[in-house]
């Protein structure tokens, strides 16, 4: 290990730190309190928090110029629970749904501008398509990516997406917001999205949203499979069970149809 990497984690370990003693704390701390609970000098304790500031994990009191967590915990948090919650409660409609379709059925949420897979029902057909959990997929060219940004805003899909042209994976791949947005439109009518080998060539998809009680889009619930199995006169016959299966999942989390 070298003496710079070294450095970084400590680094690292002190914020840590800092964020664990002000979250216990039942008050503001200042400076000189953070230091010494630390065991590190006054200024290494405020390049700390500064940076910590900076990225809104604390705040400082403009009165008193103590610190105390900022409101990016409590988001992280949150966001970190609800996932958790998401998994369990979409466990047995996942299951469920790879066993009606016989193809790996798949729960994605947007982060960072991308869609990611929280959980996967493998399929246990010979020839499969699985995503790893923690797998990131552009939002633009995959059924799971698609059936989260449809409910989008123009304004918002043209913030969330950039104003760049959209990367090729396939030569199916739709690379302009141009026709990207007739495509989403598609995809609220139908009540699904479907990546017709956009993002891997000889692999189709298919996923729905899943709502919150704000009727707000959180997640989708899709599957994967090749496309000598999920062929395009199927999709109707699968986007139904899909769409059934996002349904499900949304009532269960409090969403009901106005």
């Amino acid at each position: 290990m070298t003496p710079k990497m070294g450095r970084d984690i400590q680094s690292l370990a002190r914020g840590l730190d800092i964020l664990t003693t002000l979250a216990e704390s039942d008050r503001p701390m200042g400076v000189t309190e953070i230091a010494q609970a630390l065991n590190v000098d006054k200024s290494t304790a405020f390049r700390l928090l500064s940076t910590l500031a900076n990225r809104g994990f604390v705040a400082q009191e403009p009165d008193t110029r103590r610190y105390r967590p900022d409101l990016r915990i409590v988001e992280l948090s949150r966001r970190v629970l609800d996932r958790i919650e998401l998994r369990s409660i979409a466990k047995p409609p996942l299951k469920r749904l790879q066993r009606l379709t016989g193809e790996s059925a798949h729960l994605a949420v947007l982060a960072d501008g991308r869609a990611v897979y929280i959980d996967q029902e493998e399929s246990n057909a010979t020839l499969s398509v699985n995503a790893e959990i923690g797998r990131q997929a552009p939002a633009h060219c995959t059924a799971i990516g698609k059936s989260l940004i449809a409910y989008m805003s123009q304004e918002e899909l043209s913030h969330f997406l950039g104003a760049e042209g959209l990367t090729r994976y396939t030569p199916r791949t739709i690379t302009t917001l141009r026709e990207l947005i007739p495509h989403l439109e598609s995809v609220r009518e139908r009540g699904y999205a479907v990546d017709d080998e956009e993002f891997d060539a000889g692999v189709r998809c298919l996923a729905a949203p899943i709502r919150d009680y704000r009727r707000k889009v959180i997640a989708s619930i899709g599957i994967s499979g090749p496309a000598s199995r999920m062929t395009l006169d199927r999709m109707p016959e699968l986007g139904v069970v899909v769409v059934k299966t996002a349904e499900e999942v949304s009532r269960l989390i409090g969403h009901r149809e106005a």
